[in-house]
């Protein structure tokens, strides 16, 4: 068997090695490359698109998305979070608890009875503090009855009967079938009593106020005014009071009033980032002013890019329009638009537009998409190793062919051995 030179051995073995690996190669080196990077997705909706729509449409494109773009979603900065539930704020008063109120009313009496007005309205006081912590049921509506009754009592003894008469009036909504014994309470009682009950009844009063003003007030999720004004609370069970303005991000207040309460609900909105930018990017075609915000938001998000859709009516039809974060501050790059495609497959087809735009722009791509499998030869690694693998034969024949006179006639055949 002939045998062949160092050099051409080594070439074999090249070419052999580059063949092998062409496939599972490009995996491996894939594998091993860089993660995908963090980016954001904001999507917006335009007037007159509904936000049922806009949902139906938009939801399963973030995933869709990734089939084509080597990079994984990051959310943006959170928003301020929502108070908790009024349940868990007010829970129901356990046995322990009740005891502890009922020990203090019953000093209360003790104290009335001596006339010590001034530790008896102390009690009243602690005492009410202590019912307020649970949930308004049976268990602390008879306690809350007591506790306005034996106040109004105070004030009536100190000769204020306005405020004895308010008192007796947020009792009676309490307790509305209570009717004094005569012969427990003095006619002056009895009479402001009956006066009490002449009034219109009392319900909770919350003065509600914003900066900026104008912001639509909610309570439990109906509207209920503007800011600034006063809302009645007419239920005596936990709720929730929502202000919301455009633009801004929503402050809320869980809390439980009881009939005849009046408080204050006061807040400085905070400007909400990514609503803003929502409103730019609807009103402005090319979304110019956006920059700062864009750059913000990646930011608190920890993205390298950012993308933005925004999805647009057009003579009935839907339209999507494309943006891209510009550099720092810069005003986002409008990449294109198009109508949202019909059928089934519209959400599939409006990702893979979405995706081409994005990738044009300089977004990587997915490992084995469309974009890597249509890549051009020139871009593959084994070509280039193939490349370099003639070129060392090349030379080496080169070299060898200068010393062959004296070895006969050359067959022009190459041997290979292993």
């Amino acid at each position: 068997m002939r045998s062949t030179s160092s050099a051409r051995r080594a070439l074999a073995l090249l070419l052999c090695l580059a063949l092998a690996t062409e496939g599972s190669g490009a995996a491996a080196l894939a594998a091993t490359g860089s993660p995908d990077e963090p980016c954001l997705l904001l999507k917006y909706f335009a007037p007159p698109v509904s936000e049922a729509s806009a949902r139906s449409l938009l939801a399963p494109i973030p995933s869709l998305l990734l089939r084509d773009l080597g990079v994984r979603w990051v959310a943006p900065p959170a928003a301020a979070q929502a108070p908790p539930d009024p349940k868990d704020l007010f829970p129901e008063a356990d046995d322990a608890s009740l005891e502890r109120i009922s020990g203090k009313m019953a000093e209360v009496l003790r104290r009335m009875d001596r006339m010590e007005t001034r530790k008896a309205a102390a009690l009243l006081l602690e005492a009410e503090e202590e019912a307020r912590k649970f949930r308004l049921g049976d268990a602390t509506r008879p306690f809350f009855a007591e506790i306005f009754l034996r106040r109004g009592l105070l004030h009536l003894w100190e000769g204020d009967r306005v405020k004895a008469e308010e008192m007796f009036a947020r009792a009676r909504v309490l307790r509305p079938g209570f009717s004094p014994d005569p012969g427990l309470f003095s006619p002056t009682f009895r009479d402001a009593w009956t006066r009490a009950g002449e009034r219109p009844s009392p319900e909770a009063e919350l003065l509600v106020q914003s900066i900026p003003p104008g912001a639509s007030v909610f309570l439990d999720g109906k509207p209920v005014g503007t800011t600034p004004g006063r809302i009645k609370v007419s239920s005596s069970r936990p709720v929730r009071v929502r202000i919301a303005l455009s633009g801004y991000q929503d402050a809320e207040k869980a809390g439980q009033w009881l009939p005849g309460d009046s408080a204050a609900f006061r807040s400085v909105l905070v400007r909400d980032r990514v609503a803003t930018l929502g409103e730019w990017l609807t009103t402005s075609p090319e979304g110019k002013g956006g920059g700062a915000l864009i750059a913000e938001l990646a930011a608190g998000a920890g993205a390298l890019r950012v993308a933005l859709l925004v999805l647009a009516e057009r003579e009935g039809q839907p339209v999507v329009r494309v943006f891209t974060s510009g550099k720092k501050d810069s005003d986002p790059v409008f990449l294109g638009q198009f109508e949202w495609p019909a059928g089934d497959e519209g959400a599939a087809e409006a990702a893979g537009r979405t995706a081409k735009l994005l990738r044009n722009a300089g977004w990587p791509a997915a490992s084995g998409s469309p974009k890597d499998a249509e890549a051009p030869w020139y871009h593959r690694w084994w070509v280039w190793l193939l490349i370099g693998a003639v070129a060392i034969g090349v030379a080496a024949g080169a070299g060898g062919g200068g010393g062959g006179g004296s070895s006969g006639s050359s067959t022009g055949a190459i041997g290979v051995t292993f």
